[in-house]
């Protein structure tokens, strides 16, 4: 089911008028995109469901900004890592609260000295017990590959399950950052097989100039065949 991200609208509105503009050009399903630590809060959560319910919006997954808590949930400092955590369960919470059933991390950054400290051996086990949480709230964690993070490489898929044995795992495809990164977006897809769960869609065409990002339907992007091989994995 095809929906839009009420990231399509940030900085032009708030998270909760994204679902009316979303609503208002035909979409029955929808991304929430959980912009600030006040959007965590029970409170919010509570007006948004009442305010899709009312629209007639199912919201399927949800996203929360990154950098926000998310590198510390692999944190080497114990205190950080706790911290997150609790974020982390608020966010979930957030989730079951909406109805959402697929939550999006984009995981550690590659920023200049993160690697160093980014060992999937040591990474691996802390995504599984992130993963297991998520489906204690009724939620899958869906790991996505994004160009300035870990996951920035098909193969990075079988490196991490070498180490990540939860299977609540599942992975979001993201057509835009999978450009970004220089990669056939098939190929991330061939890599996630099975556990694919989520997709970001975007349109793009490669020119003289680089990358250049479009709607859906107005690059060179194969979506029929994404259609293809999404339905045989």
């Amino acid at each position: 089911q095809i929906g839009i991200s009420t990231a399509a609208f940030y900085s032009r509105a708030v998270t909760e008028d994204a679902l009316v503009s979303i609503r208002a050009l035909g979409a029955r399903a929808c991304e929430v995109f959980l912009d600030s630590y006040c959007e965590y809060e029970p409170e919010f959560g509570t007006l948004l469901a009442a305010r899709a319910e009312e629209l007639g919006l199912s919201i399927r997954s949800i996203h929360a900004m990154a950098t926000q808590f998310e590198p510390q949930l692999f944190s080497l400092s114990k205190r950080q890592r706790e911290d997150a955590w609790m974020l982390y369960e608020k966010v979930l919470a957030q989730g079951r609260r909406l109805g959402a059933k697929k939550y999006v991390m984009h995981g550690p950054a590659t920023m200049r000295g993160a690697l160093r400290n980014s060992h999937l051996q040591r990474i691996g086990p802390i995504l599984s017990d992130l993963a297991d949480l998520a489906g204690q709230y009724g939620l899958r964690l869906c790991y996505e590959n994004v160009s300035w993070c870990m996951f920035n490489h098909p193969g990075f898929v079988s490196e991490l399950l070498h180490y990540c044995h939860s299977s609540n795992l599942g992975f979001t495809l993201d057509i835009k950052q999978a450009a970004r990164s220089g990669y056939d977006p098939f190929e991330y897809l061939y890599a996630m097989g099975e556990r694919v769960s989520n997709v970001h869609l975007c349109d793009y065409t490669r020119g003289e100039e680089g990358l250049t990002l479009s709607m859906p339907g107005r690059g060179s992007f194969d979506f029929a065949r994404l259609s293809r091989e999404l339905r045989a994995v």
